[in-house]
């Protein structure tokens, strides 16, 4: 009703994973090659796309809406603007993403035949996988609960870590505890905000049953 937090309402401890398990990364890779191969296909396309930069003084082609603008300042007897060009450079590298992973007991259940933690593993290392071939930068945590006062906030792969050395240890996780979700999406949310990249996205991967 007031609309506000309650201060120290809820603790969060941030730990790192130290366990591997490199026999479920190879296996993951092996049975869903297709499925990195697509992956990577729509990444390529994306990482070859370039953008657009208009009002330039020197460039590959006209910019016709500032040769226009160029125009009316002309006959409107204002200094018109020279920057009349555009050219087009591989686009930059403005994303961070954070996976975040629903680690509580009841992703130990079954969707369509799947099991709820195994789909939010292999869906992290082939993300993984993907995503450090084309250099863009991304985190991988996860959290469960005990209590409010309790929520346990893992960091599998941090963002400038290397994926090489982090990667074995996706398959280590297992489900625990309860979803209290709003301390670890705040907490994921100040970690993403210290990244200098100008777009971040938080993509939480959950049962959906909190």
């Amino acid at each position: 009703t007031k609309r506000a937090y309650k201060h120290d309402y809820c603790k969060v401890y941030h730990k790192k994973l130290i366990k591997k398990n490199s026999e479920y990364y190879y296996k993951t890779l092996e049975h869903n090659r297709s499925v990195l191969l697509k992956l990577k296909k729509i990444f390529a396309r994306f990482n070859s796309d370039r953008e657009t930069v208009r009002r330039l003084t020197m460039g590959e082609s006209i910019d016709i809406d500032a040769v226009t603008d160029m125009h009316a300042d002309i006959l409107s007897g204002h200094t018109p603007d020279d920057r009349v060009y555009m050219s087009k450079r591989k686009r930059r590298k403005e994303l961070s993403i954070l996976f975040l992973l629903d680690l509580s007991l009841s992703s130990d259940g079954y969707s369509k035949g799947n099991r709820i933690i195994d789909v939010e593993k292999q869906v992290s290392i082939l993300f993984g996988e993907t995503l450090n071939e084309y250099m863009v930068d991304f985190q991988i945590d996860g959290f469960y609960s005990k209590t409010r006062n309790n929520t346990t906030y893992i960091t599998l792969k941090s963002f400038d870590e290397s994926w090489d050395k982090a990667k074995m240890r996706i398959g280590a996780i297992q489900p625990s505890g309860y979803t209290r979700i709003g301390p670890a999406i705040r907490h994921a949310t100040a970690l993403l905000n210290k990244r200098p990249m100008r777009k971040k996205w938080l993509i939480l991967l959950s049962d959906g049953k909190p």
